[in-house]
């Protein structure tokens, strides 16, 4: 369970920056850095295409990075 601070201090950081569906993103990417597009389209409800796109959108702002393969790496939420 992703402790309340975590998701504060994500929250806080970013609030400014994002949209509110890509707040969500980054809220589960705090739970688990490794969870995978297909992972992601699951627990939010929206189709692969979309959650690209929204990571897309975040790396482009400079919020997230992805570290290693599409496979085996992870997501870094960048402060």
């Amino acid at each position: 369970m992703i402790g309340k601070s975590v998701t504060h201090r994500v929250t806080d950081k970013v609030t400014d920056r994002v949209t509110d569906n890509e707040r969500d993103l980054l809220l589960l990417l705090a739970e688990d850095p490794g969870y995978t597009m297909p992972k992601l389209s699951e627990k939010i409800g929206i189709s692969k295409k979309t959650v690209g796109q929204r990571l897309k959108q975040l790396k482009e702002k400079g919020i997230i990075e992805r570290i290693g393969s599409d496979r085996n790496g992870y997501w870094k939420i960048n402060n």
